[in-house]
């Protein structure tokens, strides 16, 4: 009777462990599917997109019209939407590339800044990034920079005229952890566990904003060992923080 029992038990386990590797298989070729289909739509889009550009530039020059900056602004907002189409179906698919070596805090705040700063002094909104050292992260500074541009992006895009992005950093044995925070509103209560999710607008989201900035800034530090969250400060504003661990 043991015997019998052992014997049911182990063709159980059997099952269900066959059934489990069945599962992943699955979600596996799933996931893969689902990043070449994005890489291949990205890619579709890209030849009517610069075929656009070019005619919107023969007709400038020749017939120039008040809705040609328009028509600009929407194929630049589709261009970016490609690119961010394609740097995601290389993180789904497990091919966006990462180096790793040391990338100092302040620097990449600092090049994540000027990188913006036409737009900064266009709404006219500084950035405050404190010299507080050497702390580092293992990481691939490019990528990081991207990250933290989106996340002071969009510190910008809900600050006031003439408000500040403030940031900050700290480490300690586990973790490096960094804080971007504006001078806005801050977030709608309800939108911030969906921040994150791909294609999310909240509330508050600007009109010619696609939903993928965050998403992908959060995907890059998840790659890096690290993660984001979002809440609102008391005193007001919206605040971001960083950890990204040691091991």
């Amino acid at each position: 009777m043991k015997e019998n029992e052992f014997s049911h038990l182990q063709d159980e386990m059997y099952k269900t462990v066959t059934e489990l590797y069945q599962t992943r298989e699955r979600a596996v070729k799933a996931k893969i599917n689902f990043a070449d289909n994005l890489a291949n739509i990205a890619h579709q889009l890209k030849t009517p997109i610069t075929a656009a550009f070019l005619s919107l530039q023969l007709m400038e020059k020749s017939t120039p019209n008040i809705y040609a900056q328009q028509i600009k602004g929407q194929l630049e907002r589709l261009g970016r939407l490609e690119e961010a189409l394609l740097t995601l179906s290389k993180i789904d698919s497990g091919t966006l590339l990462l180096e790793r070596g040391e990338v100092d805090i302040y620097t990449a705040l600092n090049l994540a800044a000027e990188n913006l700063s036409d737009l900064l002094v266009k709404e006219n909104i500084s950035v405050s990034i404190p010299d507080k050292g050497c702390v580092e992260i293992m990481g691939d500074l490019e990528w990081t920079m991207e990250a933290l541009i989106n996340l002071m992006k969009n510190c910008m895009e809900h600050s006031p005229q003439g408000g500040t992005i403030h940031c900050d950093y700290s480490y300690n044995p586990l973790y490096v952890e960094v804080l971007i925070w504006d001078e806005g509103e801050g977030f709608c209560p309800e939108d911030i566990p969906h921040l994150f999710e791909r294609f999310y607008r909240g509330k508050r989201a600007v009109p010619n904003g696609i939903g993928i900035g965050l998403s992908l800034a959060k995907s890059i530090f998840e790659l890096q060992n690290g993660n984001i969250t979002a809440r609102n400060l008391p005193e007001g504003g919206a605040c971001f923080e960083i950890r990204v661990y040691s091991h």
